[in-house]
């Protein structure tokens, strides 16, 4: 029995948008978990103000019971979840998932826009200093926002989207460790 012009138009079609909206909705959720976290850490500020951004951060986070944490080099941290093992060191390749945000919690960059997780050598000079200093903290299976002030991320010079002297926000989620 041959089957007609039309019906096999029909499954090209359909068999396309199954394929389309299965590619669409793995990047969509690839970072799901960590989004759920963007509003619970930004904030309202009418300052531009970098120093007055970040005292504004903390206050809002004491206000919500928050457990903010500061490592040894000064990066404020909140632990979402522990993890299990050795933290991150230097020359290990760790990946991770990641949500990178503004204090108002507006989205500069995520590792959905990366293929989903993000594969590096830690300590290499890829990434921003305040990233390779809170990410320390961290172990297989943890995850948590740091709050990044501008001299251990863009400094006064900015990159792409991020502006001149902005703290930053990070949430990452740690996958591997090798």
């Amino acid at each position: 029995m041959r089957k007609s012009k039309t019906t096999v138009k029909v499954s090209t079609i359909i068999l396309l948008a199954v394929f389309f909206v299965s590619g669409c909705k793995k990047t969509e959720d690839t970072d799901a978990g960590l989004r759920a976290f963007v509003s619970k850490y930004a904030i309202t500020s009418t300052s531009n103000n970098e120093a007055v951004l970040i005292s504004t951060w903390l206050d809002q986070m004491q206000k919500n019971q928050e457990n903010v944490q500061t490592t040894a080099t000064g990066i404020n941290y909140i632990m979402q979840k522990e993890g299990e093992g050795p933290t991150v060191v230097a020359g290990d390749t760790v990946t991770v998932k990641y949500i990178g945000l503004f204090v108002n919690g507006n989205i500069f960059d995520e590792s959905a826009n990366h293929g989903g997780t993000l594969k590096y050598v830690h300590k290499t000079d890829y990434m921003i200093k305040g990233w390779e200093e809170g990410i320390e903290v961290l172990n297989k299976g943890a995850s948590a926002a740091f709050l990044i002030p501008s001299v251990k991320a863009y400094g006064s010079t900015g990159y792409g989207p991020v502006a001149p002297n902005v703290p930053l926000i990070f949430i990452i989620e740690i996958e591997d460790i090798k």
